[in-house]
């Protein structure tokens, strides 16, 4: 149950971010103009907060059933995957080989907290 749980987690996260993303593009969607609070909500934004307020729900329930020793930083790993993928697909923004470095990095670790003693 919890391998599904963090499948889901690692999903929904990463969608909140993106729909955040999108739905900011235009600036911030809320702002204090000229003494007076102006809101820019619009589907991305609604959309990604209602996603991360889930995957919040999510994350709850896999720390509180997981060794947070683990479970954070493999959940974490997975996000940071997958938005790296997002960024690339959605967002066209570059590879830098610093940037794949750090992803090689981020693997040789989930392979190392994946190695049974």
């Amino acid at each position: 149950m919890s391998k599904l749980i963090l499948f889901l987690y690692v999903v929904i996260t990463s969608l909140g971010l993106v729909f955040l993303k999108l739905g900011t593009s235009d600036g911030m969607p809320i702002k204090y103009i000229n003494g007076k609070v102006s809101l820019n909500i619009n589907f991305f934004v609604v959309s990604g907060i209602v996603l991360y307020g889930v995957s919040f729900v999510l994350y709850m329930y896999l720390i509180s059933k997981n060794d947070l020793g683990y479970i954070i930083p493999l959940a974490a790993a997975f996000v940071y995957i997958l938005l790296f993928l997002a960024s690339y697909f959605i967002f066209k923004e570059v590879f830098t080989i610093t940037k794949v470095i750090g992803i090689l990095l981020i693997v040789s670790g989930l392979i190392f907290l994946n190695i049974k003693r």
